[in-house]
C-alpha cells in the first residue's frame, strides 16, 4: 500500500520518477513477503472455505497475485520511458499504472478488512 501511495504522490507531482522506483525496488521484497504471510496465515489458521466472506478474500488475494505481477511488469515500463513526469508517460502506461494502483489498494484493503472480520 505505501508504495501505490509513492506512485500516487509521484502522479500529483510531489516524489521524482526515481524516488517512485527506487521505493518500488526495495519494497518489492517486503511486498511479497507480506503476500506470503497473508496466504501463510490463510492456511495454517484453516478457514472455513463454505463462508462467502473467506471466498471473497481468496478472491483478493489472488488479484493482489496478479496484479502484483503486473505491477512488475508497470514499473519496468516506466524505467524504459525517458520521461520524468507522471504527465509525460504514454496514456496507456498512465492509465494502466493508475489502474494497477487502485486495484492493488481495493484487493489490499479487503483482504485485511475481510480478515479482521473472520478472523482469518
Amino acid at each position: 500500500m505505501f508504495v501505490d501511495f509513492y506512485g500516487l504522490l509521484w502522479a500529483f507531482g510531489k516524489k521524482t520518477k526515481s524516488q517512485m522506483i527506487d521505493v518500488s525496488g526495495v519494497a518489492q521484497k517486503l511486498i511479497w513477503a507480506g503476500l506470503a504471510g497473508l496466504i501463510l496465515t490463510g492456511i495454517v489458521l484453516r478457514p472455513d472455505i463454505t463462508n462467502p466472506l473467506v471466498r471473497i478474500k481468496m478472491l483478493f488475494v489472488l488479484i493482489i497475485i496478479y496484479n502484483g505481477l503486473n505491477l512488475h511488469y508497470v514499473r519496468k515500463a516506466m524505467m524504459q520511458q525517458k520521461v520524468q513526469k507522471f504527465s509525460g508517460l504514454s496514456k496507456k502506461l498512465a492509465i494502466w499504472s493508475l489502474l494497477s494502483i487502485t486495484l492493488s489498494q481495493v484487493a489490499w484493503l479487503g483482504a485485511m478488512i475481510l480478515g479482521l472480520i473472520i478472523g482469518v
